[in-house]
C-alpha cells in the first residue's frame, strides 16, 4: 500500500487520543521567608508538592482561602508538601529586603514563613506554564518530584477544585 494511505490495521491503541505531554514547572530561584534558598522545582521537599502561586499583593486573600484544606491534606498524605509562592517581577528585586521583610513581619508563624517561597523572576514563563494569560489571578498546582505539573487550577478555592486535586492525588 502506498505511503500515507490508511490501512485496515485498526489496533486499539490507534483509536486512543494522543495524550498531550505535561507541562513542567519552570526553573526559578526562590527564598523562603525563613531564609533558605531554593531552586524550584528540584528543591521542593515533597514527592508531590502543591504550590499556590500568586503575583500581586491583593491576591493574599485568595491564597489564604486554599491553605486550610491544603494543610489538612499535607497532614494526611505522606510525601505531600504545600508552599505559597509569591512570584514577583525581577524588576522589584532591588526592593526584596523591604518586600520580604514586610511579608515576614506579617507572618508570625515560623512554619508559614518556611513554606512561603518568594521568587523575583521573569514572570512570563511562570504564567505560561500555569496556563495563565496574565497575573490577575492565582494558580494552585500539583507538581511531581520530576517537576511535571500533574494538576492545576486558577482562582479562588472551591470544593469542586479541591475534588479535582484529590482525584489527581489518587
Amino acid at each position: 500500500m502506498p505511503a500515507g494511505c490508511p490501512t485496515n490495521d485498526m489496533r486499539a491503541d490507534a483509536l486512543e487520543p494522543m495524550k498531550k505531554p505535561r507541562e513542567s514547572f519552570p526553573e526559578i530561584e526562590a527564598r523562603s521567608l525563613s531564609g533558605r534558598s531554593y531552586r524550584l522545582p528540584g528543591d521542593l521537599e515533597g514527592e508531590r508538592n502543591v504550590l499556590v502561586v500568586a503575583f500581586k499583593r491583593n491576591q493574599q486573600e485568595a491564597v489564604d482561602g486554599w491553605l486550610p484544606a491544603l494543610l489538612q491534606l499535607e497532614a494526611r498524605i505522606p510525601g505531600l508538601r504545600v508552599y505559597e509562592v509569591p512570584t514577583i517581577s525581577r524588576a522589584w528585586s532591588p526592593a526584596r529586603w523591604l518586600i520580604d521583610g514586610g511579608m515576614t513581619r506579617g507572618i508570625p508563624d515560623p512554619d508559614a514563613r518556611a513554606r512561603t517561597l518568594t521568587s523575583y523572576t521573569d514572570v512570563g514563563p511562570v504564567l505560561a506554564a500555569l496556563g495563565l494569560d496574565g497575573p490577575e489571578t492565582i494558580s494552585t498546582v500539583l507538581v511531581e518530584r520530576s517537576g511535571e505539573i500533574a494538576w492545576r487550577q486558577s482562582g479562588r478555592f472551591d470544593q469542586g477544585k479541591l475534588e479535582g486535586l484529590l482525584a489527581a492525588l489518587g
